[in-house]
């Protein structure tokens, strides 16, 4: 077994509920084996159950931080996308509503190619990049996708020493498969060249 992300060589980790995970001797992921990634059409119907509006305010709560920290380093002429932005691209309309400008992606609920022909900015993935099945390809695309001088911002619950995988609750969501840490955060920055990676508590920037 390979990690996904870094290639390197991944041992069985844990068991639970029936699906096996397994960790990355080198950048210490842990993810889903290949055998358990849930399928495309049971991934939209946990999608399609998520709450995700302007009026859920513990929703407008979680991405208070992202959106603070893009109205902190971006100015409203910088041109954003929002990757993964769901049946509701909430985050989209609110930075929207503050006057940047911003398209959208989602594999299952906004597939428009062509705004995966032109180059942002910025980018925002906010409870995304944790769904990645294949997390090298995937983010060799958002950096291919970037201007110079570009950032992306990721939102996602970070895996340390301090948490207890088999209590850990972030990974009951049958949808997450690839679980990160700092050490893979360092090496998606060097792989791919970013110039800095600025690690909050569960939101990370990779500057390009």
């Amino acid at each position: 077994m390979q990690c996904p992300l870094c290639n390197s060589t991944a041992a069985y980790f844990k068991t639970y509920n029936d699906r096996l995970y397994n960790r990355c001797t080198s950048c210490a992921s842990v993810f889903l084996d290949t055998r358990d990634l849930p399928h495309p059409q049971d991934e939209k119907q946990r999608y399609d159950l998520h709450e995700n509006t302007l009026q859920n305010k513990g929703y407008l709560d979680f991405l208070s931080p992202l959106i603070q920290a893009v109205i902190e380093q971006e100015d409203i002429s910088k041109i954003g996308l929002d990757y993964g932005s769901g049946p509701n691209p909430v985050l989209s309309k609110i930075l929207k509503s503050k006057g940047y400008s911003l398209s959208q992606y989602d594999t299952f609920y906004c597939k428009e190619e062509d705004n995966l022909n032109q180059k942002y900015d910025f980018i925002i993935c906010c409870e995304v990049i944790e769904h990645f099945h294949n997390p090298a390809e995937e983010f060799k695309r958002l950096k291919a996708l970037l201007k110079a001088n570009g950032s992306i911002y990721c939102k996602t619950a970070l895996l340390d020493k301090t948490i207890n995988f088999e209590n850990w609750s972030y990974k009951n969501d049958f949808t997450h498969s690839f679980f990160y840490t700092k050490k893979a955060l360092n090496y998606i920055k060097q792989f791919l060249g970013f110039v800095d990676l600025v690690v909050h508590k569960n939101l990370f920037i990779l500057k390009a």
